[in-house]
């Protein structure tokens, strides 16, 4: 999992510079090296991430980018993306 997620917003990262997405295409990698180097923050800036994918993919009725979307915030659901990036908590120190 701790592979995966990472792994797949660097193809989004390709898909989207074939689209011209500029801006997303400059930030996906962003967020996969987060998520890689396990950023306390990664699991938030990757929700942030995917919900502007998911909105923006709505609204231009691309619905693949919506489903690619949802999956990743679905996958950041299982436990061993919990284990992996944890949830911030209030009072509980940054590394």
């Amino acid at each position: 999992m701790s592979i995966a997620l990472p792994v797949a917003l660097l193809a989004y990262a390709a898909v989207a510079l074939l689209h011209g997405w500029w801006l997303s295409a400059a930030v996906a990698p962003v967020v996969a090296w987060l998520l890689w180097r396990r950023h306390p923050r990664a699991r938030f800036t990757a929700y942030v991430f995917l919900s502007v994918l998911a909105a923006r993919g709505a609204l231009m009725g691309a619905w693949p980018l919506v489903l690619f979307a949802l999956a990743a915030v679905g996958a950041l659901q299982l436990p061993a993306a919990r284990r992996a990036w944890p949830r911030l908590t209030r009072g509980r120190p940054l590394r």
